[in-house]
C-alpha cells in the first residue's frame, strides 16, 4: 500500500495529529463543576456511536436530549454549554504542551498534496481548525487541507459509512481510492472498512485496540517518514 495509490486521504484529528492520551482528565480536572456535563457527554457519545442520524439538526436534537438528562439539566442547557463553553474550553487544553500537534504534518500534506492527493480532516467534534491551531499545526498545513468535518457537521458518528463516503465524494474519490488515517480501529477503522476503504492506524501512548489486523499500524514519526520517501506501509 502507497499513498501515492490514493486520490484521497481522510485524516482524524483526535489522536491522530497530536497524542490525545490523558485528554480527558487535562479536560475534567481544573474544571470539576462541570463533572456531570462532560460525563454526560461522553455517555451520549458511547450511546450514539456509529449512529447515523441523517441531518445535523437530528444529531444535535436527540444527543442534547440524551445528553442532558444525564447532566440534570435541559437540552437547552446542555447545548448552550456545550457550544459556547465545552468546545472552547477543549480549544484550550490543546494549547498545553502535552498535547502537541506532531512533528512534519506540514511536510506530509505536502508531500500528499503535491503528488495530487486531496486532503481532508474528520474529527468527532466541531471547531477543527481552531483546535488544530492551538495544538501547533501550523496555518500552511490547515491550508493544504481540502475540507473539514465533524460529526456535528455530518450528523454522524464514527464508524458510520455515511460520512466516510460523503467525505469521499466531495473530494471526488471513490472508496477504493480512498484512504483513512486514524488511532482508533473501532471508530475511524471500522468507518474506513464499512465504507470500502483503506486504513492505516496511528499508535498513541495510550494502547488503543485492534480489531482487524490487516492494517498497518505504525507511530506517527513512522508513517510520516513512508509518506516522505514515497514507501510502501
Amino acid at each position: 500500500m502507497n499513498a501515492k495509490n490514493f486520490k484521497a486521504v481522510i485524516f482524524d484529528f483526535d489522536g491522530t495529529l497530536y497524542d490525545n492520551t490523558g485528554i480527558a482528565k487535562g479536560l475534567l480536572l481544573p474544571r470539576l463543576h462541570s463533572f456531570f456535563f462532560m460525563k454526560a457527554e461522553r455517555k451520549a457519545r458511547a450511546f450514539f456511536k456509529g449512529r447515523d442520524f441523517e441531518t445535523p439538526e437530528n444529531f444535535k436534537k436527540e444527543y442534547y436530549t440524551l445528553a442532558s438528562k444525564a447532566a440534570f439539566c435541559s437540552p437547552k442547557v446542555f447545548g448552550e454549554w456545550y457550544e459556547k463553553r465545552y468546545l472552547r474550553y477543549m480549544e484550550k487544553v490543546l494549547s498545553h504542551k502535552r498535547f502537541a500537534a506532531h512533528s512534519k504534518i506540514f511536510e506530509v500534506f505536502k508531500a500528499l498534496s503535491g503528488s495530487g492527493t486531496k486532503i481532508a480532516l474528520y474529527s468527532d467534534y466541531n471547531l477543527i481548525k481552531e483546535r488544530a491551531l492551538s495544538c501547533g499545526v501550523k496555518q500552511e498545513a490547515l491550508d493544504l487541507c481540502e475540507r473539514f468535518y465533524s460529526s456535528e457537521t455530518l450528523g454522524c458518528l464514527k464508524p458510520a459509512p455515511r460520512g466516510f463516503l460523503q467525505i469521499a465524494a466531495d473530494l471526488g474519490a471513490k472508496p477504493k481510492e480512498t484512504l483513512v488515517v486514524g488511532d482508533r480501529d473501532d471508530t475511524d477503522g471500522q468507518g474506513a472498512r464499512n465504507a470500502g476503504m483503506k486504513f492505516v492506524q496511528i499508535k498513541t501512548k495510550a494502547q488503543r485496540p485492534i480489531w482487524d489486523l490487516q492494517h498497518p499500524v505504525l507511530s506517527w514519526e513512522e508513517f510520516a517518514s513512508k509518506i516522505l520517501d514515497g514507501s510502501d506501509f
